[in-house]
């Protein structure tokens, strides 16, 4: 993640925990740190599935354990397979043509 990322990352954090007062300076760049490392689409799930369930500023650790769990789910998800296929038409021309052959018993098999 770049640091434009980061900083991104850490505004949407800060405006949805941390509303009474400014966050001090000090843990904004330990989170930068913590941020810079990791992988931004993540981040942004991580971020959004935390906003739904803690009313306040997770710990690292719990950020970190919430991203790991969406890593993982992402790497397990099933990715279709991208080819392409015979238009309609030929399928139907083929699907003819097999017919055809079974009922003349053309076919070996």
């Amino acid at each position: 993640m770049t640091e434009d990322q980061a900083d991104e990352m850490l505004l949407i954090m800060s405006q949805m925990w941390w509303k009474n007062s400014s966050m001090p300076e000090g843990t904004l760049k330990i989170w930068a740190s913590v941020l810079h490392d990791l992988d931004y689409d993540s981040v942004k799930t991580t971020v959004k599935e935390l906003v739904r369930g803690n009313p306040y500023w997770p710990s690292i650790a719990e950020f970190r354990n919430q991203y790991q769990n969406i890593v993982k789910r992402n790497s397990m998800a099933v990715k279709a397979i991208e080819r392409d296929y015979l238009p309609r038409e030929e399928n139907v021309r083929r699907l003819r043509e097999l017919r055809k052959q079974l009922r003349e018993g053309t076919i070996e098999g």
